[in-house]
Parts: C-alpha cells; structure tokens; sequence
C-alpha cells in the first residue's frame, strides 16, 4: 500500500512540475528585470572601474620595477668592471700560495710526521700577504675550522656559524663554493686589520682547494679607496637619471638613511624609509615603490611613481563603461531571461532529485527485506546443516566409544601392549579430528562475510558436498564431480550458501537412489558452474514461479533458498543463473 501512494505522490509532480516551472519562471523574470534594470548598471560600472584600476596598477608596478632593475643591473656590471682587475691579481696572489702549500705536503709528507708537515705549511704561510694592511693568507677545513687567520678572534676555533653585519654565514658558502667547484669568488663584511671593529667594510675574498687534510686556502681584498670612488660615480649616474615620467629614483643605506634624492622632492619619514629595507613592491596611498637591495654597496635603490593621475583616468573610463552599457541593454535583458530560465532548470533538477531520493528509499526497503529473506534462508540452512553435523558425529563417536571399551577390558585382563595402546589413542585422536574439522567448517560458514577475497572454487564446492554428506549417503544418491581449478575473487560464504541450496535443491528433487552432476569449468573467459540431478522434470508453471520469494512445492520449506539464490549470483556475484527442465530431472547453471 505504501508504494501503490507513494506513486501516486510521483505522478502528481510529474503533473504539476511543468506548471510550477512556467510561474516560477514568470515571476523570477519579472522580478529579476524590474531590480537588475534599476542596480545593474550601477555595480557594472564599478566592478568595471576597480577592474580597469588594477589592471593599470599592474602594468605601473611592471614598468617601475623593469626600471629598477635596469639600473641595478648597470650598477652591479660597473662595480664588476672596475673592480675586476684588483679581483684577478688576489685570486693570482691565493694560487701561488695554494701551489707552495701543495709542494710542500708533496715533498715531506711521505718523511715527516702529518703533523709536523701541517706546522711547516701554516708557518710558512702565515706572514704572506697580498697589500701593506690586507690581504693575509687564511686556511680553514671543511668543517669551518680556522687553522691559521689574520683575525686572531678567529684563529684556532670553529667559525662555520659566523655571520657578518648583514647575517650571511659566509664560511658556510666558503665550503659550498669549493664543494661546487674548488675554487671561487665570496663577497661578504667583515672588520678591517688594525681597525677598531667598529663597523664592517666590504670585502671580497678567494678561496682555493688545498691536496689534503680537507683544507682550502684564501686571501681577501676591501677594494679600498678604488670602491668609494666607484660608489660615487654610481651616485653622479643615478643623479643624472634620477628622474623619469611621474617618478623618481632615491637611494638608502643600510641603515635607512638618504645618500641621495631629487631636489623638490617630498622627505618621506623616517618609519617609512625603514620600511624599504624589505625587497619588492611598496604601495600606499599616493605612490607605489619598487626596492632592490644593492648588497655589495650595502644600499637600497628606490624607484617610486606617483599615481594620484589614476583618478583623471578612471573618470574617462567610467564615461566609456556608461556608453557601452546602455548600448548593451538589450543583451542584458536576454542575459537576465537566460537566468531565470537557469533558475529554472536547477529547481527542476531539484525536484527530480526529490523524486531520485524516493526511488532510493524504496530500493533500500527491497534491500533490507532481501537481507532480511537471506538470514532467514540461512537460519533455515544452518538448522538442516546442525542434524547433518550430528548425524556425521555418531560414526566416530561410536568408535571411540568402541575402542575404549575394548581398552577396558584388555586393560583388566592384562592383554594389551603399549604398542596397541598407542595406535587405539591415534585412532581416537583421528576422530576427534575430524569432529573438530567439522565444527570449524560449520563455524566459518555461520560468520558473516564483509569483504571478497580469492578463493579456489573448486574447495569450496567440494566443502559443500561435505557439509551434505550424510543426506547424500542416507539417501543413496551418487555425486559426480567434474571440476576444473578455477580461482575467483568473491564472497566465500555466500557462495556456499549457493551452492548448499543447489545440491540440497537437487537431493530433494531426486529423493533416493540417484545422480548429481556437478561441473566447473572455464568458457569464453567466464566461469561456469552447473548442478544436474536426475529427479523429475520441472513443470512448465512451477518453472515461471522457481525464483520468487516464498513459493515451494515442499511441505516443510519456507520457498527462500533459490530466490536469495538468484539474489546472491545476481546482486552480489554479477553473474546469471539460468534453470533448464531436462528430461529426467533439472539443470540449474551459474555463469560468472
């Protein structure tokens, strides 16, 4: 009855549905025109003017930072020309000391102890040096420890974690250099000789790989007079540059002060000019401001552009935007009709999700009362299968009962030996084995299956045979066995439970003295499994009702077996079971 109103329920949507959409579709269209007519052209043009203002906003940023970056390229390319001659002859100066170090492990390595050859090179390097007050020789190991340095705060420890004014751990990128290569240039801070260390000055120091002890050798130079002045010619070349459309260039040191900016030029506070110690782009009201940090000078080079003209733009811009959408109002009607008609669609879709989910409910109540039909079909099952197991139990039970008798009574007439005595526990310890195989085979079938797995069909068939033994014996019938070796992924418990229905399906059918016919084998890539009896022949009228729920032709069966049977193969198995009336008897065939 449930059913029979709830598709009642399904037709009447299905005849109200296209009504409902009709006025939904009107009043949505007229609602959507009257407010979108009145607010639309308002936020357009907005969305269009913040659009257009970022979009400009980019191309600025991209402009201002293609000229910073120009300059610092000049900026660093100069500072490599001028410099690049002092650079060659300190690098010229660290291989000719690498090469005596080198000579000299070469030559007494193999006669003197290692250390002593360390102390002959350390002191034969230590008073090198490239200028009057610079340019000494340092030798440090892979693992940043100092061997010999002019910085005697150095000297004799480990300083891989040292860090000049700028927080670079140079000694790190020392060993990196010649893990990389051997050999190279670092730039880097660091305290000049004889200075009172109170700032740092910019150095750049070559460094060498040394034959052994994990050593390398360096000599670094502070450039000296020679960079100030190449500093001030980059500050005259800015000045001369320093102005272009609707911006400027101004440079900070490291400590945001201005070394240089335009005359005229608004002084920014100082809180904002420490904010351009971080690379990148800066934007704020009136400006935005491109920064690259120049580190061999220490400096910041700053390009700015003012964007207050953005406003002149936007204006022209907005009266561009009005002209097109009012041109544009017919198009946007049938944009607005388009959405409702979207609308539309998506309620519809709505209400066939409603009538999906009622559908769904109905196959889950199938589905419970199948579930419910198989634990009812197996309770059925496991209470034959319970008398079988007992009838199965009394031929070993018997004969335990048998040989302790007759141990009894060898035992009170001192007739037995401890060799007979042994071979009656072995024939008691049989039995109960096979007790124990029985009730372990009843107890794997009774457990519920969650998950497929691979199984040997042709085991699992001939467990079945076993589980009905005794009726097959008690009924005198004769089971042929034709099965191949065929493995298959599937649940093992329920295709017990198949193939228990079969058999017993086809035992009953035959009653006593007959023939089952069991095959499996393989055929076009698909397993096939068929159980034959020589019973009587199915009738044409039982054969269309063989597979509903709760019909039989017997008087002490409940009519489940072969329909959770087809359920089984069907829903769970995806195969097909076909049933055909022989002759003398019935062929049922599973195809996998």
């Amino acid at each position: 009855m449930k059913y029979q109103i709830s598709k009642k329920r399904l037709m009447t949507l299905v005849v109200i549905f296209p009504l409902t959409v009709l006025l939904i579709y009107g009043a949505m269209s007229y609602s959507f025109l009257s407010y979108i007519q009145k607010n639309m052209n308002k936020n357009e043009i907005k969305t269009e003017v913040k659009s257009y203002k970022r979009s400009f906003l980019d191309i600025e940023e991209e402009r201002l930072q293609e000229k910073v970056n120009t300059l610092t390229k000049y900026i660093k390319h100069y500072d490599r020309t001028q410099n690049s001659k002092e650079l060659e002859e300190i690098k010229r100066f660290v291989e000719i000391s690498a090469q005596n170090a080198n000579n000299l492990h070469k030559r007494f390595n193999k006669y003197w102890k290692k250390s002593n050859v360390k102390k002959m090179i350390l002191t034969t390097l230590k008073d090198l040096k490239y200028g009057e007050d610079f340019g000494y020789i340092f030798i440090i190991n892979r693992e940043g420890y100092a061997h010999q340095h002019f910085d005697k705060t150095l000297e004799g420890r480990n300083i891989l974690q040292t860090q000049d004014d700028t927080g670079k751990e140079f000694v790190k990128e020392f060993i990196s250099t010649i893990n990389a290569s051997g050999e190279g240039f670092v730039s880097y801070t660091w305290y000049r000789p004889n200075d009172d260390r109170t700032y740092m000055s910019y150095k750049t120091s070559y460094i060498k790989k040394l034959d052994a002890y994990g050593w390398f050798i360096g000599a670094g130079t502070y450039l000296g007079d020679s960079q100030y002045q190449v500093r001030q010619e980059m500050l005259k070349y800015i000045k001369s540059n320093a102005l272009f459309k609707d911006g400027y260039f101004f440079v900070l040191d490291r400590n945001a002060n201005v070394l240089f900016s335009p005359p005229n030029k608004p002084k920014l506070p100082k809180e904002t000019l420490k904010t351009f110690k971080k690379e990148g782009l800066h934007v704020d009201t009136h400006n935005i401001y491109q920064v690259n940090h120049i580190k061999e000078y220490g400096w910041y080079l700053v390009a700015t552009r003012n964007i207050n003209n953005v406003g002149k733009k936007l204006e022209k811009k907005k009266e561009v935007i009005k002209k097109t959408i009012q041109d544009d109002d017919m198009k946007k009607n049938l944009l607005l009709l388009g959405i409702a008609l979207f609308v539309s669609i998506l309620l519809s879709l709505y209400l066939s999700f409603i009538i999906y989910r009622e559908i769904r409910s109905y196959e889950k109540e199938i589905n419970k009362s199948n579930d419910k039909m198989m634990f009812q079909s197996k309770q059925a099952l496991i209470g034959e299968l319970f008398s079988m197991i007992a009838h199965q139990w009394r031929q070993p039970i018997n004969k335990i009962a048998s040989i302790v008798a007759l141990l009894r009574f060898d035992l009170t007439n001192d007739k037995i030996s401890k060799k007979d005595i042994d071979k009656n526990f072995e024939e008691i310890e049989d039995s109960v084995e096979f007790m124990s195989e029985t009730i372990d085979d009843f107890r794997t079938f009774y457990k519920p299956t969650t998950s497929t797995k691979l199984v040997n069909l042709k085991t699992l068939i001939k467990r079945s045979i076993f589980f009905l033994k005794s009726s097959i014996q008690k009924n005198d019938i004769k089971v042929i066995k034709e099965l191949e070796d065929i493995e298959i992924e599937l649940y093992r418990n329920e295709f017990l439970q198949v193939m228990l229905n079969l058999i017993k399906n086809a035992i009953d059918a035959i009653g006593t003295q007959g023939v089952v016919i069991i095959k499996l084998y393989k055929e076009n890539k698909r397993v096939v499994i068929s159980v034959e009896n020589s019973g009587k022949s199915i009738e044409k009228d039982v054969m269309k009702k063989i597979f509903e729920p709760y019909f039989t032709t017997k008087d002490e069966s409940m009519g489940l077996g072969l329909y959770m049977t087809k359920i089984i193969v069907e829903k769970h198995m995806k195969g097909e079971i076909l049933v055909e009336a022989l002759l003398d008897g019935t062929k049922f065939t599973i195809i996998l």
